[in-house]
């Protein structure tokens, strides 16, 4: 998800919810709307972006993410332009719908408190360069 929430501004909410289900060819289900009802944004799906405040804008991003049901969802900073209450409800909410959906979730932050509480496994990298070949590493623990 783009921080900004990434949504195309000629799409009604419902429409950029929708959008990965259709470029894979999925009906329509109401997986979309219940994700918007779950999310706090039923009372949008009719709108552009434009009508949305940032906080609304990030949650039909994270419906769009989800309301494919992938795998693996990759989040940069998800919540990064919210306050942190704002942050820690939508954070709470994503993580309990990815739970129902079963779905693996890589998320990068740098709000250690929230990923604490939200009970993340925390993962830590180093960038390690070799002078004598030229290559460099990245190395994962956690």
């Amino acid at each position: 998800m783009i921080q900004t929430g990434g949504l195309l501004p000629y799409l009604t909410v419902r429409d950029n919810m929708n959008l990965c289900r259709n470029v894979l060819g999925l009906k329509r289900d109401g997986t979309v709307e219940h994700l918007a009802a779950e999310l706090g944004i039923a009372n949008h799906l009719n709108k552009l972006p434009d009508a949305l405040s940032t906080g609304e804008r990030q949650r039909v991003a994270i419906g769009r993410a989800l309301a494919h049901e992938p795998a693996i969802v990759i989040a940069d900073e998800p919540t990064a332009s919210l306050d942190p209450y704002a942050a820690q409800r939508i954070m709470t909410h994503f993580m309990g719908l990815v739970d129902e959906l079963n779905i693996t979730v890589i998320l990068a932050s740098h709000a250690w408190g929230h990923i604490k509480k939200l009970g993340l496994r925390q993962l830590h990298h180093r960038t390690v360069c070799h002078a004598e070949s030229n290559l460099t590493e990245t190395l994962v623990s956690g």
